[in-house]
């Protein structure tokens, strides 16, 4: 047995300060690796080493195995901790840390090319576990085109396409009828392998309603074999789980047996060692289940298992590589399953854009202090103020979980920690996630994983009249307080004051991209010691509101950065009274141009961030037409382009694919907004930022 002393984090974020955490508690002492992008990430600083590992993309860093066991053996790091994505399911790198002489937090090599790949894992169950259910499908050797086109068409569709080498929705492709059926395979390949170096594909019967529900277990290198629970993770996007529970709602005793027994069954006849994560679909209706694939790595959604057990996976999972018997740990012999927990994955994505991934910065993060406030709440993530949220990784940048003795208790309480966390400064799917907890059909347990699709309607609502005019004022009040604040001429005057009473101030606000709003506003003195204004307000040609009252009562700015106009990280909390009532705001400021200033407001009341944006007075009509026509075939964001599917010269009809391009390791095509003809402003291969022209259809 050899005790680990230091270990090697082989990854970024979450993951990385998740387990330099238990590391820390354990005694053991932590090395971070990072990339360009990442030199000032949180988990570098938490680590009591770090090492830069190269550029930004992932091949350049991440999943430079060599270059990472090199720094261990520099730093003397015993161990390394491959974390989740990236190596962490790679056999020949687990091969080669063995080989160093170093210790591989995680399953054996073995283990990882039999169950990590999933065509090896379906023939393995098919030779070892032939009671274990599988999906019909294909999983054969001859990878070509036609012959995967065959095997699809011979299953009912729809079917799935799933890269083998894959995991988290990457390579996976649902195809509901054979007029796209070559592209999609093609499409398929090629996510597959940018993403995990193999383009091999397995085809299975896609079926329109189960759950997604798995089960955690836990091996060691004397044959001992635990389950851990299930956890449902039927709430999904793009293939990719956004919220995951435990227990499952719908889950007889009889039917968890059965299922915890197949797990099991599995780690037995492959001697399992380490935290793995067998995945099955579930047909509620029928009860029947199905072998969907082996994780052999610990999962993002560990942590509501570690709720409900009071297990820490990670402490586990070092003990076992450092050769401990799990028979001789209390912890896991005494196991009892308590309450219920949910968890939450925070994105940086836009929901109204079909969850495309965003980037930015983040002005300001502000997560509940549970140890004070509210038991039972968790949060794992590697970002803070000023975190930079980048073109080249996941689009997570955080998970809240809740534990609480019922399910309807996890429920209110993840709502209340979901609507009081602050995140400024980039868009993301947090008021998505508000909405979910809302929803009734969630509420009652009772979903699948089509549960997005269907309710999608219901989780989007757009702001009422009401919320957006309140969020109007509030924008205008910081503006108006960080002007004031600023100015440095007649500053005995109040802000306002005019000699022209008759003509009323103005101001024109966008909020969360509605229509423009005009406030027509009255500052009110008095000798009053808090500003206190009346509103009305006009959309289009139409008068809306009249005579709405508010107050600023307190305004905390971070003063170093105040004084500087057009500085971009100005955050603050604004206090102030809106018709009668009191609340607390809390704001971020992003100037833009000469007039426009881009603001952030937080509430609790609506539970996620807000842009207000002021309108630059100086910008033309013509400007803005002409912004409007070239918008559609702008870059949505800092990407890279993949590959152009209608060169220059090429005659195209509306919703036409142009090209595609990969953001955050997805992909999204450009559609042509009408007929014309091509002209390509980019190449294959090429790095772009956001708003950059990639091409113009005329």
């Amino acid at each position: 047995m050899t005790a680990i002393t230091k270990v090697l984090i082989a990854n970024r974020g979450e993951i990385a300060c998740r387990v330099i955490t238990t590391c820390h508690r354990m005694g053991i002492s932590t090395v971070a690796v990072f990339s360009d992008s990442d030199a000032n990430a949180r988990f570098v600083k938490m680590a009591d080493q770090a090492c830069h590992l190269g550029g930004s993309l992932a091949s350049e860093s991440y999943l430079r195995g060599d270059k990472i066991i090199e720094i261990a053996k520099l730093t003397g790091a015993n161990a390394i901790h491959p974390g989740y994505g990236f190596l962490s399911e790679n056999a020949e790198f687990a091969e080669q840390v063995a080989k160093a002489g170093i210790i591989f937090i995680g399953p054996t090599p073995e283990s990882i090319r039999i169950l990590g790949d999933k065509i090896s894992a379906k023939r393995f169950l098919t030779e070892h576990a032939p009671k274990v259910p599988v999906i019909p499908g294909y999983n054969g050797d001859d990878q070509s085109l036609d012959t995967l086109t065959k095997a699809a068409l011979g299953i009912e569709f729809p079917v799935l396409l799933k890269a083998s080498a894959g995991g988290g929705g990457k390579g996976m492709r649902t195809v509901y009828n054979a007029d796209n059926l070559k592209s999609e395979i093609e499409a398929a390949k090629g996510e597959s392998l940018r993403a995990f170096g193999s383009e091999q594909l397995l085809i299975e019967k896609y079926f329109t309603s189960v759950r997604h529900v798995e089960v955690q277990i836990f091996g060691d290198q004397y044959g001992n074999i635990y389950h851990i629970n299930e956890r449902d993770c039927s709430i999904q996007r793009r293939h990719q789980k956004i919220v995951e529970e435990t227990p499952c709602p719908e889950m007889s005793e009889e039917l968890r047996y059965s299922m915890t027994a197949a797990a099991l069954e599995i780690g037995r006849k492959l001697g399992y060692v380490g935290a793995g994560t067998v995945e099955f679909i579930l047909d509620a209706k029928t009860q029947k289940f199905y072998f969907l694939e082996v994780n052999t790595r610990l999962q993002v959604e560990h942590a509501i298992t570690e709720a409900i057990s009071g297990l820490d996976l990670v402490e586990l999972q070092i003990l076992v590589a450092q050769g401990e018997n799990l028979r001789k740990v209390p912890s896991i012999n005494q196991l009892s399953f308590q309450g219920h927990a949910i968890e939450c994955r925070i994105c940086a994505e836009d929901p109204g854009n079909d969850f495309s991934p965003v980037t930015g910065k983040i002005l300001k993060w502000r997560q509940i202090d549970f140890t004070r406030q509210l038991a039972g709440v968790r949060y794992d993530t590697g970002i803070e103020d000023g975190s930079e949220i980048s073109i080249y990784y996941d689009s997570m940048i955080a998970k809240l979980i809740v534990h609480a003795p019922t399910r309807k208790q996890a429920i209110t309480t993840m709502a209340l920690v979901l609507s009081q966390t602050v995140i400024l400064g980039i868009v993301t799917n947090q008021k998505f996630l508000l909405n979910v907890m809302r929803n009734p059909r969630f509420q009652s347990g009772v979903y699948d994983t089509g549960f997005i699709g269907a309710e999608i309607d219901n989780l989007k609502p757009a702001l009422s009249d009401v919320e957006e005019s309140r969020l109007a004022i509030v924008g205008f009040m910081f503006d108006w307080a960080m002007r004031n604040a600023q100015r440095q001429a007649l500053r005995n005057i109040s802000s306002g004051w005019k000699n022209n009473s008759v003509k009323k101030n103005i101001q024109k606000l966008i909020v969360e991209d509605c229509d423009v709003l005009e406030l027509e506003y009255e500052h009110h003195h008095h000798g009053a010691s808090e500003p206190q204004f009346v509103f009305g307000f006009t959309k289009g040609e139409k008068k809306q509101e009249t005579n709405r009252k508010a107050v600023l009562n307190e305004l905390k700015l971070n003063q170093a950065q105040m004084q500087l106009p057009g500085q971009h990280l100005v955050t603050g909390l604004l206090v102030c009274t809106i018709d009668g009532l009191r609340e607390q705001y809390y704001v971020a400021d992003s100037p833009s141009g000469i007039n426009d200033r881009i603001m952030y407001v937080h509430t609790a009341s609506y539970g996620s961030q807000v842009r207000v944006v002021k309108q630059d007075r100086l910008k033309s009509t013509s400007q803005e037409d002409e912004a409007d026509n070239l918008s559609a075939y702008t870059s949505p964001m800092p990407c890279r382009i993949l590959k152009i599917l209608a060169p220059t010269g090429t005659k195209v009809k509306k919703n036409d694919p142009i090209l595609t391009v990969e953001s955050m390791k997805t992909e999204v095509k450009l559609i042509s907004r009408h007929d014309g003809v091509v002209t390509v402003k980019v190449e294959e291969g090429q790095m772009v930022d956001a708003r950059v022209l990639l091409c113009q259809v005329e």
